[in-house]
């Protein structure tokens, strides 16, 4: 449900009723992004949290203003892993018939939970093929170049990438979500930054990757330009997500002469392109400062006015160089071209959207740990 309101952008109120609970849970939205909750006695993100325990029940989406206070400052992915993780570990009650545990082979490798990002049905109007890939099969491969984007129809794939200390499992992708993004139907041929492998049985929807170039074609230079500065975000992200699998970061040297541009929690919701200079986006927590990605020239920093990524403003700080330059963009046009395109185009949007907000959540999960050895 999540992912379907925040691709929709919808703006309303999620009414959940069970029999096991006297009054109904309530999750208010504003373009795509939960803003507040109920549920009982609990209030904000508790309430979002606990209603992840409400294992029955029956939900009606109304359509209206919400004039709901801007309680939860977290993105859809990160309110998910969280609540899934706070389930695995007892501290979110269940509400129904009955309580059970997930069996081992339902469960990801000991450690952290790798996350599993879902997306919603898929319009076969743009699917020209159909493959089925097998256990262990690598549906792309990291370094080698291609040009295809293809949507799982049923099963799971896992994302991971190489390093010189083994294999790096950072993500998992199931039925609706999407293998490739938007760069791979540019012009030119790009290098794969990660590899996807088949996890059991998998079938897969290869995408009509003309008709999505030609819906991009016709986009304006700056909805290009943040659409790249997106896809660019993700892969320098998951670059740096190695170097801290490697423990080769020092976070002394990342900070070193940078000034804060956009403070976490933040209220700024402007978004800019970089002009000049470079910024460090890292999430403040009881350790100090996490790095979560480095950024350049022509990036895009602050709120991305179609998608909530997990980061700055309200779940990470942005910290400049000193030479830094960026300039304020509009974003109503940008908002208006978003609204307008294909429910597919959106999709394959928010699939990067919530990549890049799970793959925050693995590394500054992966950070903390090496930080509190």
């Amino acid at each position: 449900m999540f992912q379907i309101f925040g691709t929709n952008s919808s703006t309303g109120v999620l009414k959940i009723k069970s029999k096991y609970s006297q009054e109904p849970g309530l999750l208010y939205f504003i373009k795509g992004n939960v803003v507040d909750a109920s549920a009982g006695m609990k209030k904000g993100i508790d309430a979002a949290y606990a209603l992840f325990g409400w294992t029955d029940g029956e939900f009606e989406f109304y359509e209206e203003e919400v004039k709901a206070k801007n309680t939860v400052q977290k993105s859809r992915m990160e309110i998910t892993l969280d609540a899934l993780r706070m389930l695995d570990d007892g501290q979110i009650e269940k509400l129904g018939p009955v309580s059970f545990s997930k069996t081992p082979s339902e469960r990801s490798d000991k450690g952290s939970a790798i996350p599993v990002i879902r997306g919603q049905l898929v319009d076969y109007a743009y699917v020209v093929d159909e493959e089925e890939h097998y256990d262990g099969n690598k549906i792309i491969e990291e370094g080698k170049f291609g040009n295809w984007i293809w949507t799982i129809l049923e099963g799971t794939v896992e994302i991971v990438k190489e390093t010189e200390k083994g294999t790096i499992k950072i993500l998992r992708l199931s039925d609706g979500s999407f293998i490739g993004s938007l760069s791979a139907v540019m012009p030119g041929e790009k290098a794969r930054n990660v590899s996807a492998i088949a996890v059991g049985t998998v079938q897969l929807g290869l995408l009509d990757s003309q008709r999505l170039y030609s819906e991009y074609s016709k986009l304006s230079s700056e909805m290009k330009e943040i659409i790249q500065s997106l896809d660019n975000r993700l892969q320098k992200q998951t670059n740096l997500l190695v170097e801290i699998f490697l423990n080769k970061i020092s976070v002394k040297d990342l900070l070193q002469n940078k000034k804060i541009l956009i403070e976490q929690g933040s209220s700024n919701n402007k978004c800019y392109k970089i002009t000049e200079g470079e910024v460090l986006i890292v999430r403040n927590t009881k350790n100090g400062y996490l790095p979560i990605v480095d950024l350049c020239t022509g990036d895009f920093i602050g709120q991305i006015p179609f998608l909530n990524i997990g980061q700055e403003p309200h779940s990470a700080t942005v910290l400049g160089s000193r030479n830094i330059k960026a300039a304020a963009i509009e974003t109503t046009d940008i908002q208006k071209e978003y609204d307008n395109l294909s429910s597919t185009f959106k999709n394959v949007l928010e699939n990067i959207g919530t990549s890049i907000s799970a793959t925050t959540m693995v590394a500054t999960e992966m950070q903390r740990k090496s930080m509190t050895k």
